[in-house]
Order: structure tokens, then sequence, then C-alpha cells
């Protein structure tokens, strides 16, 4: 975990004395001298208050068979993670509910292009109009936006580990903090009656519907890498992952008193007793989010195997300092992993992309402080080229396949390509045996739809499938044995998305839309549906594909050779958001493995170490 002043930090918190005290044992080192490798992890201590008891699953627990490809993986990649995240339902992004409709209505999440829109803005404006509606509302969309169809096409395709997106609002709840005055309670009566509004504006269903679907994922052999997207007090500025669009300044996650809002202008109705919005955060890691991983596991064996405790934390920014940003990753991470059995464990998903907390100094980091951390701490690298990368800029400006498929594979001329990737490859640590996984990746090419009338091809699409999961299983390959117990390094991939919400509507009169294969083409970002991909067929199983360890190096040339033109009118490369995925917002300078590779702040021009450019 990471070592902020924690004897500042949680002495004012509404914790009991003994756990400040306890917290404060782990003050941080400094930035440029972590200290030696603290000692075993046999004498571990959960800090956090483990009473808490979830809801039960409404879904109960019936496991089928593994499907077909499912053991097909099993047989021939054993331990890869064959992944895609589920973004869009339980927190809102907004370029993935673009569709430009006749009459826009963000209560059904009907946006028009470019509009700015986040969870607390859908809430906020579901909440003008009838509290049952609003709840309804929202359950159709957490429970139907990924159905019992999608999750059979996941496994019939293969798919056996989910990269769950949550909120923290799923976890918070009354009980929490007593003191803070939830806009409205859960009545505990009626159909909706587990709803509420928290104290920040956010409605909660509580954390059963996360638990249905965990189960439904159980039941279909897929586990589950549980991903906090959204924080307390709001981790990223102007990022609608966020949950809410804020400002680069306290008060936010990473500095400020609960009680004094979010910056950007949000009120809330938290208590004025000192608590800080970091306090929260890990009051409802460990109090609430460890309860609920245990309960589940309990439940469905296995079900749960990560816990990635922050995504893309204060992500192009510099508010949290070094050891505010270690806060919420590492330190965070040694406390989870503290309240866990050692025979019941999972793992800690840790994600860079402040700019003061780059991959090279959490590297360093993982030498020193949190050595003992090896087999636990799992590395997320987030792999985009859908704002630049791979493009040969003389004698015509083209995307490479070839770079696509040896981006920063050792040994191989673009094993540099992905700066922030890069910087992890130089420290050494996936040679020495941290793992390391892509936790988001995509098929979109935004520098090439100035040549296709501003949308993505099918041709382009399969192609940059095909040549990035072949590079991934290389990974695989290349890491193998390097890891405790002859496993890979590289521990697999997470496409995103799921699915897009253009054609959703959650109205609950409606409660539906097609995924995929209808009504599609006029979407610029129609090829970040993993589900649109397969049912257009453009897609197909790695068995289908006849990669095995053993045959895919024979399937290079097939795969990695080609370009296609990509910036085919002046200016037209895309705005490069530091999210990750499109519409974010503008910022020039994504870290972190983000699409552009990492700008520089400088010239604004993406770092590559392949193909001068003019």
């Amino acid at each position: 975990m990471r070592k902020v002043l924690f004897v500042a930090l949680w002495s004012a918190s509404a914790w009991l004395p003994a756990v400040a005290q306890e917290l404060a044992a782990h003050q941080a080192p400094t930035p440029a001298a972590p200290p030696a490798a603290e000692g075993s992890r046999s004498a571990k201590k959960c800090i956090g208050d483990q009473s808490f008891r979830p809801p039960a699953p409404m879904v109960p627990a019936e496991r089928r068979p593994k499907t077909g490809e499912q053991q097909w993986m099993d047989e021939n990649w054993p331990g890869y993670h064959n992944g895609v995240s589920l973004g869009g339902a339980f927190v809102i992004e907004d370029w993935m509910f673009f569709s430009n409709p006749e009459t826009p209505s963000k209560a059904n999440l009907q946006l028009t292009s470019g509009t700015q829109f986040d969870q607390l803005a859908w809430n906020e404006e579901l909440l003008k109009g009838d509290l049952q509606t609003a709840y309804a509302t929202i359950d159709c969309h957490i429970n139907k936006f990924y159905d019992d169809k999608a999750l059979d096409q996941l496994a019939e395709f293969g798919i056996n580990t989910i990269r769950l997106v949550v909120g923290y609002w799923y976890f918070d709840d009354p009980a929490i903090y007593p003191d803070d005055t939830w806009m409205h309670l859960p009545t505990g009566v009626g159909e909706f009656g587990h709803y509420g509004v928290n104290p920040d504006g956010f409605i909660t269903p509580g954390t059963r519907p996360l638990s249905d679907l965990v189960m439904k994922l159980w039941n279909r052999n897929m586990k589950v890498l549980v991903d906090m997207h959204a924080e307390p007090g709001c981790s990223s500025p102007r990022q609608s992952y966020a949950g809410m669009h804020c400002e680069a300044e306290a008060p936010n996650t990473w500095n400020g008193k609960a009680a004094d809002g979010i910056s950007g202008g949000h009120v809330v109705q938290r208590a004025s007793d000192n608590k800080t919005w970091t306090d929260v955060a890990w009051k409802i890691a460990l109090e609430r989010v460890v309860p609920w991983i245990k309960y589940m596991n309990s439940l469905a064996p296995g079900a749960i195997v990560g816990y990635e405790v922050i995504n893309e934390p204060d992500i192009a920014s510099a508010d949290g300092s070094l050891a505010e940003i270690r806060s919420l990753t590492m330190d965070l991470g040694k406390a989870v992993e503290d309240c866990f059995p050692e025979d019941a464990s999972v793992w800690i998903g840790i994600s860079t992309a402040s700019k003061n907390s780059p991959p090279e100094q959490v590297a360093q980091d993982y030498k020193g402080t949190y050595l003992n951390f090896q087999d636990k701490f799992f590395s997320d690298v987030h792999h985009y080229f859908a704002w630049s990368g791979c493009i040969t800029y003389a004698p015509s400006q083209s995307f490479s396949l070839q770079c696509a498929c040896e981006s920063n594979l050792p040994g191989t001329d673009y094993e540099g390509m992905d700066a922030d990737w890069a910087s992890w490859m130089k420290s050494g640590i996936f040679d020495d045996g941290w793992q390391f996984y892509v936790g988001e990746w995509s098929a979109g090419v935004g520098t090439a739809h100035t040549c296709n009338n501003g949308v993505p091809t099918a041709d382009g699409a399969e192609a940059m499938y095909k040549s990035q999961k072949w590079g991934f299983l290389n990974q695989y390959l290349h890491y193998r044995g390097k890891a405790a117990g002859g496993r890979s390094s590289f521990v697999g991939d997470f496409y995103w998305n799921g699915r897009m919400g253009y054609n959703w509507n959650p109205d609950p009169n409606v409660c539906g839309g097609p995924t995929s294969d209808k009504n599609y083409a006029g979407f610029e970002n129609w090829d970040w549906s993993f589900l649109r991909l397969i049912e257009l067929g453009l897609i197909k199983p790695l068995s289908e594909l006849g990669w095995t360890p053993s045959s895919i190096a024979g399937h290079k040339d097939a795969t990695c050779t080609g370009t296609f033109p990509v910036l085919c009118a002046a200016g037209s490369t895309p705005a490069a958001p530091p999210g990750g995925q499109p519409g974010m917002g503008p910022a020039p300078a994504p870290p972190g493995g983000q699409p552009g590779m990492r700008l520089n702040d400088a010239s604004i021009r993406p770092i590559v170490e392949a193909r001068a450019a003019p």
C-alpha cells in the first residue's frame, strides 16, 4: 500500500483509535528511496471491520459444464485470462452512449455526440422525476444491459474471466457512516426497497445486483476481476468513468474533507467529522468490498480472483502526490491482502496513470517496500491505438499491422512502441516474475476514420483484433516460466468493452435494445463492442483460428502483414483524451499506455520507437 501520513489521515477519521494506530504503523517511504522490504506476511492483521453481511444473491448457484471453447482454452493456454471488461452497466461513460437520436433523452441514455455526461448527471436527471421510476430505470439498466444471452455468447466464445467495472456507491450504505445524511434512505419495502440515494447523490441498490451478476458468471465458468472504476470524491479529473466530472484540485479523492464536497461544484451531505475522501475510500474497500468478496467466494468458490482497487488513478494529472497515489494502490492493496487468509486471497490489480506515479516509480516501489507482494500485486497495462501509435509517416501515413502484433513484445522491432509499457519492461520486473495483464484494449483505430467516412471498417476491425490478440498470446509465451510455479508473468487480456450503449434504452417500459448487428454502421465507435464483433463474425474463437502455443508463430505472416491508411485529412489526428476511451474530454497527454501511447507534453506528438514523423 502507499504510505501517506496515516497518523494525520486516519486519526481524523471515524475509525477506532486502535485502527488509526495500526494504520500509522504503515508510514510512506520517501519517493526517492523506498525502504527495504517488510517482513513475512504471516503476521498480517486486518484493520477493517469484517462483520458486514451482504444480502444474498437472487441467482442460485447452478454451475454448468464449461463450454467447448472454455475447455479448449484450459487445455491449450492454461492460466490465461481470456477476458472482456463489462463496462457501461454499473458506471456510465458518456461516449459509450452517443447515438445522435432525433429526440435526445438523458434520462434514457440517448445522448447526442459530445454531450458531457456521467453516472451522477444521469442520477440527477432521473431524480427530477418520480423516485420509483428512477429506481426502476437503474434496475433495468444494471440487470439487463448484459443479459443472459450476452453472457452465454461470451462463454461460448471462450471468455473465462470478466473485468467487472463498478463504482463505490454500490458498496455504500447508511450504516458505514451513520452521521452522514442520505438523500433517500432505503425503505426495505417493495420491489425497490433496497434502493437509496447516498450522501453524494448516487442512486444505489447495494451489492445484490453485483452478486447476481457474479453468480451468473460463475455459473458460466467465468471468473471475476473486480475493477473499482469510480472512487469516493472523484479520483480522476474530467472523466466520466470517475462517476462525475470534477477538477484536478481539492476536494477530491486525494485531498480534502468529505464534508466540503467535490471540486467542480458538487455538494454532498457528508457529516462534518473531519473524515477525508481517502478515509471513505479505504473504509468502503476494507469494510464492504472485502467482506463482499469473501462472501461471494464462500457461495461460489473461486468466483472472484482479483480486486483492482482503483482504475487509472488521477489520470494525466498531478494533484495527487506520490504518497497519496500509493495510498489507494499499493498501500490499500496490502491492507486488503491482510484481510484474506493465505489460502483464500485474491490478487490485487495495480493501475497507473498519474503524472506523480509513473510505471518506473511503481516498479521501484515493488522492489523495495512491497517485495513480499510479488505473487499478489498484478500490474494493469492499458494499451490502445485509438489516437496514435504504429503510424508510418513516410512515404505515406499508414498503420502497420506488424507493429500492432509486435508492440512491446521483447526482441521485436516494436518492443518500445508503448512508452509506459516500455517503462515497466525496462525496470525488469516482468522478467523477475511480477505478473501483469492488459486490462483494456480495443480494435478501435480513430486515426483511420478520416479515411473511411468517419467510421470504422469491418476489415479494419477484424485485422486489429487479430493482430493485437496475436501479440498478447505471444507475450504469454515469452514470459512463460518467469513467475512463481512456472507460470507466465503475462496473465491475460481484457477487451474494452463488452458492448456499447448505442440503440440501448433503459426506460422501464422498453428496457432493451440490440447490441449488435443492425443499425450500427454510423456509430463511430461500433468496433469497441465485443459482442457486436462476435455477431458480425469479425472475430473468431482461438480454436477456430488454430492458435496454439506450438502453432501460433506459423500464423504471423497472415496476421501481422499489411498496412492501411490513416490521417487522410489535414489536421485529422483525433483528440487524445486521457482516459483510454474516446469522448472523455480534452486533455493532450495521456500516460499509462493510453491511446496516443503517451504524448510529449511539449510538442503534443506521439513518442514512438519507429518511423520518423515529418
